[in-house]
């Protein structure tokens, strides 16, 4: 039976459920607690009414839900969807120690039976759609999706508490191709959104080139960064549009990056930002919140190409940002050993209150074709 009382455990009887596949509904409201990880299988709708709210239990320190094929690896799954409720990582109760794993997230390569974290997981997977989640309190990533080809991830709220750090919200491994991601909001401790053609190797379920995602109507308040693109490992991350970020980041509303420095060429090609309203965040970090990385934030451009990005095609339209306060970023910044083979630049502007001047561009990169309008 289903308690949903937050006492009980609720795991066996929540399993039994998704093992039946098809359309699965759980239309009780309630605390379901979970002490191991959920299966989901192909062919399933898992549908969880409001006030359905699935959280891992105190110790449990596993994954909430993954795909069959995610730690089995025999072969693929398909036509996966999750449709509402609150998937709860309850960080707090798990006996971790914030800054330890930091430090030593690395000690350790990435294995399925590993926790590092991550509170959803998928792999190995045709066709996921993950549709109308709050994603509560992760140790780690929300949700992390590798080796997949057709996904979508919608209407997602993220309500983190930022004790822990890398807490990124939708993170994409690849290879991967044909996305969406779009109407996001909250604020998570690292990344709103993650394309990563490699990761660090704690978290590194799948590698392999990421094309064709549409990214759409991202939000924070006080967020670390809006999108990560990550390139590397001689992967290509190609046909990328990032439509839509606004809200306020300690970090960048977007970065271009190959900042864990692995060897392998770095590709990125047919990229275009547009339509952003993205500012710096003035707030600093409570006490009770994961503040490692914060050195040197407010530095850092609303739209920045970090050391070493190699890009093909580049358009940057409509942007436009407004500053309440002084800061010492500027809206693009493109660091040194950055090669651009074509960059558009059409419809930027910026504005501050009274009095402040904003840096528009530094340009320390190796542009072929500029084209301004």
């Amino acid at each position: 039976m289903l308690y949903a009382d937050g006492i009980h455990d609720d795991t066996l009887a929540l399993q039994a459920l998704l093992d039946g596949c098809g359309i699965v509904k759980i239309d009780r409201p309630g605390t379901y607690l979970v002490n191991k990880t959920l299966i989901i299988h192909s062919n399933t709708r898992l549908v969880l009414a409001p006030g359905v709210h699935l959280k891992a239990a105190p110790m449990s320190r596993c994954a909430l839900i993954e795909n069959e094929q995610f730690a089995k690896g025999e072969g693929r799954d398909h036509d996966i969807e999750i449709i509402g409720g609150i998937f709860d990582g309850n960080c707090d109760q798990m006996g971790l120690d914030a800054v330890y794993e930091a430090k030593h997230r690395l000690d350790h390569p990435y294995s399925p039976a590993l926790f590092k974290g991550k509170l959803m997981r998928f792999a190995h997977i045709d066709k996921i759609v993950l549709e109308k989640l709050t994603v509560k309190d992760p140790v780690s990533y929300g949700i992390q999706i590798g080796d997949v080809r057709g996904f979508v991830t919608r209407d997602l709220f993220f309500d983190y508490n930022w004790h822990f750090g890398t807490t990124d919200g939708v993170h994409i491994n690849g290879p991967a191709r044909d996305g969406v991601i779009e109407n996001l909001c909250g604020t998570t401790n690292d990344d709103l959104v993650s394309l990563t053609t490699y990761d660090e190797p704690h978290a590194e379920i799948s590698l392999g080139d990421i094309e064709n995602v549409y990214i759409h109507n991202l939000t924070a308040i006080n967020g670390f960064s809006g999108v990560r693109l990550l390139s590397g490992e001689g992967y290509k991350l190609a046909n990328v549009r990032v439509d839509g970020v606004y809200g306020d980041y300690r970090h960048n509303a977007i970065v271009i990056s190959n900042h864990n420095k692995r060897p392998g060429a770095v590709w990125f090609d047919n990229i275009t930002l547009e339509n952003f309203g993205a500012r710096k965040s003035y707030t600093p970090l409570g006490e009770d919140c994961f503040r490692m990385w914060e050195k040197g934030v407010d530095k850092r451009a609303i739209i920045q190409f970090e050391y070493g990005a190699r890009c093909g095609n580049v358009v940057i339209r409509d942007i436009h940002r407004r500053e309440e306060q002084a800061t010492e970023a500027p809206l693009l910044k493109m660091s040194a050993d950055t090669v651009i083979d074509r960059l558009v630049l059409d419809n930027l502007s910026q504005s501050a209150a009274d009095g402040i001047e904003l840096a528009f561009i530094e340009n320390e990169a190796q542009v072929g074709e500029l084209i301004e309008k």
